[in-house]
């Protein structure tokens, strides 16, 4: 790629090649089906699922993912259509068993709607799926204790999935259990500061007489979630509510002067834990386009293990990403993920204007599924954090940030010190700009707790070098020498 000193912005007409760029990595083995899905193009990637199916014998799961996206767009005929036909292909294919119980749900068949999501146990690869469907079922039939088991199931099958907390929170409620549902819901906020968690913590505490713990979060929940309509009644409830925990109002960066990441600069750092190198670290700026109206840059963000560790764990990770070229705010992420046997390969986006947060995933084996969630205002992707600090790093600021990692918001703070400290890079000390902070979560590779982070005194605001704490200590990250940013040999 040729390389310029300052970033030269490309206007490209079409939206479907600026957009198909994301997922056309050669570090991952996407079908044009799969690609179409990501993109959230679904007229495009049912097309070239039912090519699939016509050239394949393996037609349970190109069946399945048409009757999915049939079910997403509420063409239920359609989509049981297909369903039928994926289960005709193999009867005990676990998703088409959890889409035949929810389509059976949509049809008011309650004893089909049960009986398929229980099936679907047996084989289906992501059990929390048809557990927290399962939880809905028995809440629908007032089974309380019944709803409680299989939310709990859910939660205990994915450390990483929010979306039964508020629904555990309400079981537990109906049976009287005020105290129980409110430390589960403290607890679902430990994973995900989700609105739906927050919009059942916040009567519950009012409920129990904890006027101060509601107006705490009753603030918390107006400056993430403005627009949202449990904004409204709390507004009007609580007029001189100023509470946001922490969180201020963002500067405006819309000014040329935050536009200085040069195209083509490709940098590669040492992940090490004291004298063990683990991994390496690989970021570059690949392009600048637009997208949905907004100049953007394209960035990459790739994560090796070492592969002599081999015998402990095995990690990949490719991130590719739109990130608005004024605020660091991503628009669209792409993630393709190994970790040890598991490969997956996801889509983030953020749909600022309409507050949504959507994650699309084709998983190991083909099939797809879709997480919505209400997108918090101001958030901060984690893995493009590192391109979010570098227009900030003189400011001399602190600044709380929602970050989201593994479909989940988080609390990261972040303190721009303004101070200056010698750093060695690649034999030589360099003065550089000091950041310090703490992620309240658990991030890629462990990252949790307190962190560290030192920037060049350079136009580009490069980093050079960071250190985090993880469960076993702590991690450094540091700039590669030139003979291993030569070889990058970890990605191969």
């Amino acid at each position: 790629m040729k390389k310029y000193s300052k970033p030269i912005l490309i206007f490209i007409i079409s939206p479907i090649i600026i957009v198909s760029s994301l997922v056309d990595t050669p570090l991952s083995d996407l079908n044009q089906a799969e690609k179409f899905f990501l993109l959230g193009k679904f007229r495009q990637s049912i097309i070239a699922y039912q090519d699939q199916i016509r050239k394949s014998e393996n037609e349970e799961i190109p069946s399945y993912n048409i009757g999915y996206i049939y079910y997403l767009e509420s063409k239920f005929d359609s989509a049981s259509h297909y369903c039928n036909q994926s289960l005709k292909y193999n009867p005990q294919y676990g998703p088409a068993l959890y889409l035949k119980g929810l389509l059976n749900k949509e049809n008011g068949n309650l004893h089909l709607w049960g009986k398929y999501l229980k099936e679907s146990l047996d084989s289906h690869p992501d059990k929390e799926f048809p557990f927290f469907e399962l939880g809905k079922f028995y809440l629908k039939q007032s089974n309380y204790a019944e709803a409680e088991n299989y939310f709990r199931e859910s939660i205990h099958a994915s450390d990483i999935f929010s979306i039964p907390y508020p629904y555990l929170a309400w079981a537990l409620e109906k049976q009287g259990r005020n105290k129980e549902a409110i430390k589960v819901l403290e607890n679902g906020l430990e994973t995900s500061y989700d609105a739906k968690i927050l919009e059942r913590l916040i009567p519950l505490y009012k409920k129990t007489d904890q006027d101060k713990k509601a107006q705490k979060y009753s603030g918390l929940f107006v400056y993430l979630f403005p627009e949202h309509p449990f904004s409204s009644q709390l507004s009007k409830n609580n007029p001189d509510n100023s509470s946001a925990m922490g969180f201020k109002e963002l500067p405006v960066r819309e000014k040329d002067s935050n536009v200085f990441f040069p195209v083509g600069e490709e940098k590669l750092y040492r992940v090490s834990i004291g004298p063990l190198k683990v991994g390496e670290l690989f970021t570059a700026i690949q392009d600048t386009l637009i997208f949905n109206g907004k100049k953007v840059y394209q960035v990459r963000f790739s994560l090796d293990s070492n592969p002599d560790l081999a015998f402990a764990a095995v990690l990949h990770s490719d991130y590719l990403s739109y990130v608005d070229m004024y605020s660091k705010q991503v628009e669209l992420h792409y993630l393709h993920t190994r970790e040890n046997e598991k490969i997956w390969d996801k889509v983030y986006d953020f749909d600022r204007n309409k507050h949504k947060f959507v994650c699309r995933t084709v998983r190991e084996d083909g099939h797809i599924d879709v997480i919505e969630k209400y997108l918090p205002r101001n958030t901060i992707d984690g893995t493009s954090i590192l391109f979010y600090s570098r227009q900030i790093v003189k400011e001399k600021r602190s600044e709380r940030v929602m970050t989201i990692i593994d479909e989940n918001f988080v609390i990261s703070d972040i303190n721009y010190t303004g101070k200056m400290e010698p750093v060695e890079v690649r034999g030589q000390e360099e003065n550089c700009y000091l950041i310090s902070g703490t992620n309240h979560y658990k991030g890629i590779v462990g990252f949790t707790g307190d962190f560290r982070g030192w920037f060049r005194n350079s136009p580009d605001h490069l980093p050079v070098q960071s250190d985090f704490k993880i469960w076993v200590g702590r991690i450094k990250v540091t700039t590669a020498s030139e003979e291993e940013q030569k070889l990058h040999k970890y990605s191969k």
